[in-house]
């Protein structure tokens, strides 16, 4: 009798397991897809977002532009001064008035890597086979309370023999939006482990946009931003993505 409880009970358990896993990695993206608008977002060519990001104790506005295909520029404000950070699609760059001259600035291949991040209007996860990249489903599980389901995600290597970054997504099994993206990241030569959080999912144009992300790192928040507004399909001219022109080679051009 106790076998047969026993079995009863190994059963039961190996029944519920089956049904909270029975559902396939496509049917979650494509439940995620439906539920972000990933339709019209396809449509999109370009939007401009505004916010305030909150860093150490300290408030900074930002104006970011993407513009499809793979481009991106970010404006912050800091006491005063702007600095700026852009991709074309081939060459980045940046103004730092902080580092004592408003000239455009080369930036490094990780920056350059994260503008090709950013500037992907669709996301990752979006035509991730086409991408290049390898997407599995890990499972179901408990994030502070509330079910999700965990999706892998691994780039190819950018050399032979070493290892892809690993980006892990935690979508709610109720309203299937992301709650919380784990980047796993080699940044000049060092693993490193980032949290971005992401709530206040609000519609624009039949789209969900989260306008609340919060950053960690090894547990500690180190940023927070506030989405104060999304507008899409504004005009947005190529220039202001290209690399400005110094002022010395502006001189000598003029001087010729």
């Amino acid at each position: 009798m106790k076998n047969t409880i026993l079995l009863i009970t190994v059963l039961l358990l190996s029944a519920f397991s089956v049904s909270a896993q029975d559902i396939t990695l496509d049917e979650v993206l494509e439940n995620h897809f439906e539920t972000i608008g990933q339709d019209k977002l396809s449509e999109v060519q370009t939007f401009k977002m505004t916010g305030k990001q909150m860093m150490q104790g300290m408030e900074f506005p930002f104006t970011v532009y993407v513009k499809r295909p793979g481009k991106i520029r970010v404006e912050v404000e800091i006491q005063g001064s702007t600095m700026v950070q852009a991709y074309n699609g081939e060459d980045g760059w940046m103004i730092n008035p902080f580092a004592g001259s408003m000239d455009p600035q080369d930036v490094n291949e990780d920056q350059i890597k994260q503008f090709k991040e950013q500037s992907d209007i669709d996301g990752k996860l979006f035509n991730w086979k086409e991408k290049g990249y390898e997407v599995e489903l890990i499972g179901k599980e408990d994030m502070e309370g509330t079910e999700v389901y965990k999706i892998k995600l691994t780039e190819k290597p950018e050399n032979e023999g070493e290892e892809g970054d690993v980006t892990y997504y935690f979508i709610d099994a109720d309203s299937f939006v992301i709650l919380k993206a784990t980047a796993k990241r080699t940044v000049q030569g060092q693993q490193i482990e980032v949290d971005n959080f992401q709530s206040n999912y609000k519609q624009v144009d039949g789209i969900a946009f989260s306008f609340a992300m919060e950053t960690k790192m090894n547990g500690n928040t180190v940023s927070q931003m506030t989405i104060e507004e999304v507008k899409l399909g504004e005009d947005i001219d190529d220039a202001i993505f290209d690399r400005p022109v110094k002022k010395e080679e502006t001189t000598t051009e003029e001087n010729k």
